[in-house]
């Protein structure tokens, strides 16, 4: 009988560490739940639910959507040194795959998109996975941005009812500065690259050592951009209006529990602070969202307890639920089999 040595597929799905990570989001979520809906009127919470206007809801939705699609256009620049001008589709494809994915385990959807690209337009999926790294740099600029113009639009009790807020912006811009800098001079200084992965491969079986030399290149191809500089004006501005979208996608749902007079600069707040807890390492911010969206509204707003928290649920299960079930289309028509996703062969990055 011989035995089969080819290359055994690698099975990384809830087991061993993704299991772990799964395990604490899902205790997170949890725990982040508990922390919302603690001590709150049942009752009351349902009539308002009840109440809400779901015509305001479903245009709030429609902004949420609009965002993905300026974000898969906006994609398709960050992919075009690696390939010209992929089609809107595909990209929107992924995009919506993607964040089906964060809603089942946080921040799959970051290695899923690579993947899917790669199927779809069949291009480097290590080079993906930069553009997707380059894409989250630029989007934690952005809310830095929205950090900053906070005291512009707000001149309540901002710091005393969030004094991390002001430590934790200039931590990550530190961190995401630097890390910046140096993918940046890596990218440009491919020596250097070279120099470093040498060093590093002395350690390593000369197989492994070619393989992660081609997968550091290729990574760094997703920053190739910048060498474009009407590719990174566009991606700069379909930045803002991504995140513009965003803010109008919470201001429209005020109107669905009659709090349209807080006005675009609430909505302003609202976004940058529940963007903390969508970031959170919870199933598509689930719990961790409803906390920081509700205490937002309730501390610097004064919004009844119940309403803010029923703002929240609606919200969030609307975007939820919609972009689930959108994500889950494309992944059944595109057949993106979940097997080929998180169990590749050795070398597989095509």
């Amino acid at each position: 009988m011989v035995q089969d040595l080819s290359p055994r597929p690698r099975s990384v799905w809830l087991t061993g560490r993704r299991g772990l990570q799964y395990a604490i989001s899902v205790l997170l979520t949890v725990l982040f739940l508990w922390i919302a809906f603690r001590g709150t009127d049942g009752p009351r919470l349902l009539a308002s639910l009840r109440e809400a206007n779901y015509w305001w809801i479903g245009l709030s939705f429609v902004c949420l959507l609009a965002s993905h699609l300026v974000r898969a256009f906006r994609w398709r620049f960050l992919l075009d040194p690696i390939k010209p001008k992929i089609g809107l589709r595909h990209l929107f494809s992924g995009v919506m795959i993607g964040y089906l994915f964060n809603n089942v385990l946080p921040r799959a959807g970051e290695l899923v998109r690579p993947y899917v690209i790669g199927r779809l337009e069949r291009i480097s999926k290590s080079s993906a996975l930069g553009t997707i790294v380059v894409e989250r740099i630029i989007d934690t600029f952005t809310f830095l941005f929205l950090v900053v113009l906070l005291p512009f639009v707000y001149d309540g009790p901002l710091l005393d009812s969030f004094p991390w807020l002001q430590r934790a912006g200039i931590v990550v811009t530190l961190v995401t500065g630097g890390g910046l800098a140096i993918l940046v001079v890596f990218m440009v200084r491919r020596d250097w690259t070279d120099v470093v992965m040498r060093g590093m491969g002395r350690w390593l079986p000369a197989p492994f050592e070619m393989r992660l030399q081609r997968t550091v290149h290729a990574f760094l191809d997703g920053f190739l951009f910048l060498k474009n500089p009407a590719n990174f004006v566009v991606i700069i501005l379909t930045s803002m209006v991504v995140w513009f979208l965003y803010i109008l996608m919470v201001y429209v749902a005020f109107f669905a529990f009659g709090l349209g007079s807080l006005g675009l600069g609430a909505a302003v707040v609202v976004q940058t602070i529940s963007s903390i807890g969508v970031a959170m390492p919870t199933p598509g911010g689930t719990g961790s969202y409803h906390v920081f969206t509700s205490q937002t509204l309730m501390k610097l707003f004064g919004v009844d307890p119940v309403v803010a928290l029923s703002y929240a649920t609606v919200t969030h299960a609307a975007g939820y639920i919609g972009v689930t079930i959108i994500g889950l289309y494309y992944f059944l028509h595109d057949q993106i089999g979940s097997a080929g996703m998180f169990a590749q062969k050795e070398g597989d990055d095509a």
